[in-house]
C-alpha cells in the first residue's frame, strides 16, 4: 500500500468512523452504541496510564542528563530533592499499600504535609515572576492600558483581605469586574471558540482538515 494511505486515508477513516459513532451514541440511545462508547472511553485512560510512565522515564533521564551538563552544588540540591521525592513516594506507596496506597492515612499524611507543600512553594515562585511580568505590562501608555491597570488592580485587591477590611467598596468593585467587564469579554471568545472548533471537527470527521492527518510529519 501507498505512503499516502497510511499517513492520510487510514486515520482520516478511523476518525470519522469514531466521530460518527460518539455523534450517533449521543443522539440514539441504542445499547450497542453505548456500550461502545463506554469501551471508547477505555482507550484515553490506557493511553494516560502508558504517557505517565514514558514521561517518568523522560524526566527521569532529563533531570540525569541535566545534571551531568551542570555538575554545581545547585543543580546536585536540585536534582538530589527531585529524586529523593521519587524515592519517599514509592517507599510510601509500598509500604501501605501498593497501588491502594492514595486510600490510606499515611500516605494522605505524606502528600499533604510534605509532596503538597512543595508544589505550593513552586506556585509561589511563579507568582514573584508574574508580579514582574504585571509590571512590564501595567504601564500607562494611553487609555486602554489606564482602563487594564484600574480593572486589574483593582480586581487583585478586591481578592485581598488586608484591602477589603479597611477599603469596603474594593470588594464590590471587584465583583463588578468580574461579572461584567470580564464575562463581556471572555463570552465572545468561548463562542468564537466553539464554533471554530465545531467546524474543525465537522472538516475533520470528512477528511478535509489536513492539520488532523499530519502523522509522523507533514
Amino acid at each position: 500500500m501507498s505512503t499516502t494511505f497510511w499517513r492520510k486515508d487510514l486515520p482520516t477513516i478511523i476518525l470519522a468512523f469514531l466521530g460518527f459513532t460518539l455523534i450517533a451514541q449521543a443522539i440514539f440511545n441504542v445499547k450497542e452504541l453505548n456500550d461502545l462508547r463506554a469501551w471508547f472511553g477505555l482507550i484515553p485512560t490506557v493511553i494516560a496510564y502508558i504517557a505517565f510512565g514514558v514521561g517518568t522515564v523522560y524526566g527521569v533521564t532529563a533531570e540525569i542528563n541535566m545534571w551531568k551538563r551542570n555538575r554545581t552544588l545547585k543543580q546536585g540540591i536540585i536534582t538530589g530533592s527531585f529524586f529523593l521525592m521519587m524515592a519517599l513516594m514509592v517507599v510510601v506507596a509500598v509500604l501501605y499499600g501498593g497501588l491502594e496506597s492514595w486510600r490510606k492515612p499515611e500516605f494522605r499524611w505524606y502528600l499533604l504535609n510534605i509532596y503538597q507543600p512543595q508544589s505550593q512553594g513552586m506556585y509561589a515562585v511563579m507568582f514573584l515572576y508574574q508580579c514582574g511580568a504585571v509590571y512590564r505590562v501595567l504601564r500607562f501608555r494611553n487609555w486602554e492600558t489606564a482602563v487594564l491597570i484600574i480593572s486589574g488592580v483593582g480586581f487583585i485587591l478586591s481578592q485581598i483581605p488586608l484591602f477589603t477590611a479597611y477599603i469596603p467598596f474594593m470588594s464590590a468593585f471587584g465583583e463588578f469586574v468580574a461579572k461584567y467587564p470580564s464575562l463581556g469579554g471572555t463570552r465572545p471568545a468561548n463562542v468564537t471558540g466553539a464554533v471554530g472548533g465545531i467546524i474543525v471537527a465537522l472538516r475533520a470527521l470528512i477528511g478535509k482538515e489536513q492539520g488532523t492527518m499530519a502523522i509522523g510529519g507533514g
